[in-house]
């Protein structure tokens, strides 16, 4: 069960760090990186303030015991003339105390100066770093800037040539509507141009043809109505005798 458990938390883990790779913007990493480099510059710098201080109080408290050494000494020599023996003993002896007194304070300053120089050292480094990490950092935020638009104007146009035919389709549709708009707006010109309808394109010679058989069929018609008329009114005539007038 333990192993089983143990598995999953490694798919999950494994894709977690895949989630995160790609979401990680490399820029902010380096921006990142170089923060980190700037940051422990400036702690350096601090250490090597609070050290040149602690230098600068053990030297300071030095100086001091070495002036007490010297009046110590000076005490003696008084002493030594004025017959006091036991004065001169007691002066020497807090003499020989402040010496080996000095001799460490002299010590933890040369100990101090070494750390002072090591930190020094480290700055040095540091900024030669952060000089060289700059330069690095801006040639791989631009490299990524330019890699980045690549990709895009890539998928892009890759997007275009996977919907050519829509939109060839779409420019085909779209011109043939503005041709129909196109012989719509011409129809109407023409028709503001010349009102008779039956010249306009769109009125069928074969209507107009047909419209003068149907009156020739109608006059023709109305002729043989006449003559039959006539031949009535002749048959009438013949049988009543000719008109006594």
């Amino acid at each position: 069960m333990a192993g089983l458990v143990d598995r999953v938390k490694g798919i999950l883990g494994a894709k977690a760090n895949k989630a995160l790779d790609a979401m990680e913007d490399p820029t902010e990493t380096v921006e990142y990186s170089f923060q980190q480099m700037q940051d422990a510059l400036q702690e350096t710098r601090r250490h090597i303030l609070e050290v040149a201080t602690a230098k600068k109080q053990l030297e300071m408290q030095a100086t001091t015991l070495q002036k007490k050494s010297q009046q110590y000494d000076q005490d003696a020599r008084d002493a030594v003339q004025s017959g006091r023996d036991d004065l001169a003993q007691e002066a020497l002896s807090m003499k020989t105390t402040l010496e080996g007194q000095i001799h460490d304070m002299q010590q933890h300053v040369q100990e101090t100066q070494a750390e002072e120089d090591k930190l020094t050292q480290t700055q040095h480094k540091l900024e030669a770093q952060i000089e060289s990490f700059r330069t690095q950092k801006e040639v791989m935020k631009a490299q990524y800037s330019a890699a980045k638009a690549e990709v895009q104007v890539g998928s892009t146009l890759t997007g275009i040539t996977q919907h050519a035919g829509d939109i060839s389709g779409a420019l085909q549709r779209a011109q043939d509507k503005i041709s129909n708009m196109q012989a719509k707006a011409s129809a109407i010109g023409e028709l503001e141009a010349n009102p008779d309808f039956s010249a306009l394109p769109g009125s069928s010679s074969t209507d107009s043809i047909r419209q003068q058989l149907d009156a020739a069929k109608s006059s023709s018609a109305v002729q043989d109505e006449l003559q039959k008329l006539k031949a009535e009114m002749q048959a009438q005539k013949g049988i009543n005798g000719p008109d006594p007038s």
